[in-house]
């Protein structure tokens, strides 16, 4: 036999294990910067390092 234990109320949406995401403003121009660099950041290695593979450490 299985037993489940549900919580009060609709289930909290997101990472964070609690809902604190909820609260928390999105950056959308610091996510934006921070996408579009690491996209620059790969391209630069494999057009001046032929690396396609992904880093290697």
């Amino acid at each position: 036999m299985t037993t489940t234990t549900l919580p009060p109320g609709p289930a909290p949406h997101g990472g964070a294990a609690l809902g604190a995401s909820a609260h928390h403003p999105r950056h959308l121009i610091g996510d934006a910067l921070h996408a579009i660099k690491v996209f620059a950041v790969t391209a630069a290695e494999v057009v001046l390092l032929g690396n396609s593979e992904g880093r290697r450490h």
